[in-house]
């Protein structure tokens, strides 16, 4: 029988093993002590012990289908199951057996047809009858024989002695050495006795056992040792050595353990630099190897190298030193394919090498370190004794092992450095977006080792890109920049594509005919795609006129990525942080009406969400209306301008009210609108609104719609966007709701108050003219007590004139009042002045005046203000002469004007009364008045757009402050 299986093609070809069933020592199927027993000939001859039918049958199928599939013959001998059963079970797993039958590549024989078939069991009958298989197998071209037999028919046989059949088995292995042969008996644990199972370990070199697993056994008596005289003896010496050869196999394996352990421990070590690291991993290594050096250098160019660390002693390795690489062995190694191992620089023929001349190294074990791609050094052990042994495979690895560890490490070091690197540029306060872009395309061109990188925007969709930011192009800063790169190729694959795209060399590419390489030379790329928020805004891309050595790894496409993240941020970020600008700048003009800043917002919200329309809608979903009442002027919609109507359910507005105020739709069929008016006849393709609810009035949909698909959806910040507009609107509707109805209050209110105060003057004038007869015809009938009521009774009705005075005057601060207009207010208060001159000089006031500033007021208005806080400030500064001040401060765009005493001052809780229309803080016998002046004052106030407050103490004088609109241009 042959050591190895033949690997012919296959006739019958089957679904692929989830793992092959091979019969061979060689394969990873394989399990057991580390070679083969020594003397022994293994050949492919298999033992299964199974303990159901489930496991027998996985087995033995699985090693006839290999079986047909290398182009072999196969036979099957059933005994413990039917032939239907065995035909039945191969059906099941695979294999085409009519097929097999037909073309005779399977044979199924009962024990009767083979075994028996001389009527009793006849090993050289059997032997005869394998032998004639084979010869047949072979005749009809087919590759070798393969065969399985189910052994329990010995059991059923009286006359077959168990002895015979082992001693049987044993003669198949010599019998068909050297050609293609195998052969699998199968035998039932659970019928078979143990004795009898044990010589079938002696007799088999190979166990199938479990998960139909190859086991080389090691118990296998070879056929001169099973029959001979000396079988005791020679079956206690194969043991004893077998005992020694796992004793020496599980030290190997422990000491290649521990070597492993150590080296994934020390990279591991998080406490450990870089330097600590590699200096441990060379002494591990020295130990490892028995070499007495070790030493990591890195290449310097062409040229020269430097040894970073170095262990041992050697006069001309140690670390920090720097050489030329010629005449080295690191020269040698770093023009090898692969790994250098030396064992005796005698027998390699290397003493007359300039190297060993300068070096001394008699054995030499090193590899080639790279790092991204590209050479960075070597890993060297060596010894100026020459190794007494050749180095082994594992040793090998584990050199190997240590250079990926180097590697990992060094390459873990330059992605952290240029993490750091990328987070100082980009985290920099003092640096504006461009110097920022400039430096990371600076940053981008070291790392890649490529010349140039550029930032590309690309305008409209199909178009030129143009070049926003480059480095290393040759261009002038000023100079504008634009490329036209075909489909598939450089930016315009780019700009496509969800992930980096890389081409280290164009060169035999459909890229090597575009434009891009033909004008610009540009021969290896790699870009990524920029987004404006859920827009392409462009590419960011690295290249070179030069070809790369290597291709774009996936750390660097990785690092792409990050970049290309920061830039689209960055680029969002100043999108969205123009957008709020212009829209606080929008809400807060002071000049511009509510509709005119509407305009504004559509315009705005049009660039934000790049949709075509914007648009206001009242609706009632009550009677399902729908009314436009604006959209912007700049586009043209047949069914979508002020004043158009539809029933709110027909239109994408609907989807406001059923569920979120907010609702966005860019696919209306999934969105259940594919049969609305809005779809077929408006043909709106994608929306974006949201319901303002108001309080008396229709609610308001506030909405931005285009004609033409949407390939994204819209992201949480365009949603939170378009709702901070729409707040803004609920806020200015609701606003102007306020002051329609506060218009209408103090219209209702004025009426009134004429009305009232208009109508009392005639009652008023009776009653004062019939006193005035009573005084003046019968004052001298009065007693004493009579004069004096009538006196209180003419007073009382002096000061009831008084009080419908200031009530028609309050009540005709809005309706009677000047226009607005530019008022020099230091003239003003001189005319006030002048009015009170009498009053001042009989009080001693003093009255200091700074430069005060023209203003837009009604000039009558005003100087009744003045009037009344000067008259207030004389009336109440106690008993010392009064002194006031008057002042002007600007704050931003109003003057605040404050008027300044020394006098009694107002208690703090008072001070609000004080605005009160006929609320008086003191009574007529203290101080004259009405108690309607400083009502008057803030009415007035409140007319020209401004408040009006006083700052005061008890016995601290009082400041009463109010603002005033500054002139424009002033």
């Amino acid at each position: 029988m042959s050591k190895q299986v033949s690997t012919h093609t296959s006739r019958y070809q089957t679904a692929d093993d989830e793992r092959g069933f091979t019969s061979t020592a060689s394969t990873g199927d394989v399990r057991g002590p580390p070679g083969s027993v020594e003397t022994h000939d293994d050949n492919d001859h298999f033992a299964l012990i199974y303990e159901d039918r489930q496991q027998q049958f996985e087995t033995a199928v699985r090693f006839i289908k290999e079986g047909l599939e290398r182009g072999e013959q196969c036979l099957y001998v059933a005994d413990d199951n039917t032939v239907d059963e065995v035909l039945e079970a191969m059906r099941t797993r695979g294999i085409e057996v009519d097929r097999a039958l037909e073309s005779g590549a399977l044979v199924v024989h009962t024990a009767a047809e083979t075994y028996r078939r001389t009527g009793e069991f006849d090993r050289e009958a059997m032997l005869e009858f394998w032998a004639d298989a084979l010869a047949d197998a072979t005749a009809d071209e087919f590759t070798g024989l393969r065969a399985t037999a189910e052994m329990t028919w010995a059991l059923e046989d009286d006359e077959t002695e168990l002895d015979d059949v082992c001693e049987y088995e044993e003669l198949l292995n010599p019998l068909y050495d050297g050609e293609d042969y195998a052969v699998l008996c199968q035998y039932n644990r659970n019928r078979f006795p143990a004795e009898v199972l044990h010589d079938v370990l002696n007799t088999h070199p190979f166990l199938v056992y479990e998960d139909a697993t190859v086991c080389q056994n090691f118990y296998y008596t070879p056929p001169e040792e099973y029959f001979g005289d000396d079988r005791p003896s020679r079956e206690l010496d194969r043991k004893l050595a077998t005992l020694v050869d796992r004793t020496d196999a599980r030290t190997t394996i422990e000491r290649r353990e521990r070597y492993q352990r150590e080296l994934y421990e020390t990279i591991a070590d998080p406490t450990a630099s870089l330097g600590e690291k590699i200096e441990r991993l060379l002494e591990l290594g020295r130990q490892r190897l028995g070499l007495e050096i070790g030493y990591f250098t890195e290449t310097r160019g062409e040229e020269s190298f430097e040894i970073v660390e170095a262990v041992g002693e050697h006069d001309r390795i140690r670390a920090g030193v720097t050489d030329s690489l010629c005449d080295t062995y690191c020269e040698k190694l770093l023009a090898s394919p692969g790994t250098i191992a030396v064992q005796d620089a005698a027998e390699a023929g290397w003493t007359d090498d300039p190297a060993y001349e300068r070096f001394g190294l008699d054995a030499y074990f090193g590899t080639t370190v790279h790092v991204g791609g590209e050479e960075y050094g070597t890993l060297c052990f060596a010894s100026e004794r020459a190794r007494p042994v050749p180095f082994t495979d594992a040793e090998r690895t584990f050199l190997d092992l240590m250079g990926q560890c180097i590697e990992y490490e060094l390459q873990r070091r330059q992605r952290e450095q240029f993490l750091r690197e990328s987070y100082r540029i980009t985290a920099d306060p003092e640096r504006d977006f461009d110097e920022k872009l400039e430096e990371l395309l600076e940053l981008g061109c070291e790392w890649f080792g490529l010349e140039m990188g550029g930032l590309n925007h690309l305008p409209a969709w199909g178009g030129e890109f143009r070049l926003e930011k480059g480095v290393g192009l040759g261009v002038d800063p000023d100079e504008e920049l634009w490329s036209d790169p075909g489909y598939g190729c450089f930016c315009r694959r780019t700009i496509e594509a969800d992930e980096p795209v890389a081409m280290a060399d164009v060169g035999g590419t459909d890229w090597e005919h575009d434009r891009i390489h033909r004008e610009f030379g540009l021969t290896s790329y790699i870009g990524t795609r920029v987004m404006d928020g859920s827009t392409p805004y462009g590419t960011f891309w690295f290249g070179s006129t030069e070809p790369r050595d290597r291709p774009f790894s996936e750390t660097e496409r990785t690092f792409l990525e990050l970049l290309g993240q920061w830039v689209s941020y960055e680029l969002e970020r100043e999108q969205r942080e123009h957008h709020q600008q212009t829209l606080t700048r929008i809400a807060a003009d002071p000049d511009r009406s509510f509709e005119e800043k509407v305009d504004d917002l559509f315009e705005l919200g049009c660039e934000r969400f790049d949709l075509e329309l914007g648009g206001i809608a009242k609706i009632d979903p009550a009677t399902d209306s729908f009314t436009v009442q604006a959209v912007n002027g700049d586009y043209d919609h047949d069914h979508l301008q002020p004043g158009a109507e539809a029933p709110l359910s027909e239109t994408y507005c609907r989807a406001t009210v059923d569920d979120d105020p907010l609702a966005d739709i860019t696919d209306p069929e999934r969105a259940g609108f594919g049969n609305t008016l809005a779809y077929e006849e408006f043909g709106v393709e994608t929306y974006l609104g949201t319901r303002i609810e108001l309080e008396t009035e229709p609610d308001r949909t506030f909405f931005f719609v285009s004609t033409g698909s949407r390939d994204r959806p819209f992201t949480d910040a365009e949603r939170t966007f378009h709702q901070l507009m729409a707040q803004w609107i609920q806020y200015e509707l609701e606003r102007t709701q306020r002051e329609r109805a506060l218009e209408e209050s103090n219209e209702r209110l004025e009426q009134f108050a004429y009305a009232a105060s208009h109508d009392l003057q005639e009652p008023l004038r009776m009653v004062t003219s019939y006193l005035q007869l009573l005084e003046n015809r019968y004052a001298d009938a009065f007693d004493e007590d009579g004069r004096e009521f009538l006196a209180y009774a003419v007073d009382g009705a002096d000061r009831m004139r008084e009080m419908i005075d200031g009530l028609l005057a309050y009540s005709r601060i809005e309706t009677q009042g000047d226009p607005l207009e530019p008022v020099e207010l230091d003239a003003l208060v001189d005319d006030v002045r002048a009015d009170l001159q009498i009053q001042i000089e009989e009080t001693g006031t003093e009255i200091a005046t700074d430069d005060l500033p023209r203003v837009e007021g009604d000039a009558s208005q005003l100087r009744q203000v003045f009037q009344n806080l000067l008259e207030n400030a004389i009336q109440y500064s106690g008993d010392t002469p009064p002194a006031i001040r008057v002042d002007a401060t600007r704050r931003g765009r109003e003057w605040v004007i404050s008027v300044e005493d020394d006098g009694i001052g107002i208690d703090p809780a008072d001070q609000d009364r004080v605005f009160t229309v006929f609320d008086r803080l003191h009574s007529r016998e203290e101080y004259e008045g009405t108690g309607i002046g400083l009502a008057l004052c803030q009415r007035i106030v409140e007319r020209h757009g401004g408040d009006i407050w006083v700052d005061s103490e008890p016995g601290e004088g009082s400041t009463f402050s109010f603002t005033l609109p500054a002139v424009r241009g002033r």
